[in-house]
């Protein structure tokens, strides 16, 4: 693997901001949240397919990676119902007014709890085995890193972990077409 810090990898403050993604927007302007995408973070809480999440199955899934998570914080994640269905939560986010979100830079940070700019390995052994998956060995660790580190500097930063994710992400443009085209609803 080698030490190879310097190359090619970009230090958290010169990670892209919220509004320089040009993330797909609702009617609202807000962020997109799709059926297919909302339905993958679902069945990460919704273990015994019961088509209904109280309080207790987000805050016990949450706890993994918030350790603090209090229930005032999981009943204002659920519009303050004791459960919510599928239906009801898709309802709530699809027509949000978020922006300047970033889903994946948010996501990201439960992963660097230091915040150095990149993923905290011993971080990602402790979520597989607080989800029951098991011990990760250093040599699960070392394939988990050189996966996901597309960069190649021996880390795993931000924009490696957006490549991994499959929310969030800008809409593809078609060949030939520049970045800096005009989002959505212009």
């Amino acid at each position: 693997m080698g030490d190879s810090k310097g190359k090619g990898g970009r230090h958290r403050d010169e990670s892209k901001d919220p509004s320089s993604i040009n993330l797909p927007k609702n009617d609202k302007g807000g962020l997109l949240i799709t059926q297919e995408e909302l339905k993958v973070a679902w069945d990460f809480f919704d273990t015994g397919s019961k088509n209904k999440l109280s309080s207790g199955d987000v805050k016990k899934r949450l706890q993994t990676f918030y350790k603090d998570i209090s229930t005032r914080e999981v009943k204002f994640l659920l519009n303050n119902q004791p459960e919510i269905t599928f239906e009801e939560l898709y309802a709530l986010l699809k027509d949000n007014q978020l922006t300047n979100f970033d889903p994946v830079k948010e996501a990201f940070k439960v992963y660097d709890p230091h915040n150095t700019g990149f993923v905290d390995m011993d971080m990602i052994k402790s979520f597989f085995k607080d989800l029951g998956y098991g011990d990760i060995s250093d040599e699960d660790a070392k394939i988990i890193l050189e996966t996901a580190d597309s960069d190649k500097d021996g880390r795993i930063g931000l924009d490696d972990f957006r490549k991994m994710v499959p929310f969030g992400q800008p809409p593809d443009e078609p060949d030939g077409a520049s970045s800096s085209a005009g989002g959505l609803g212009d």
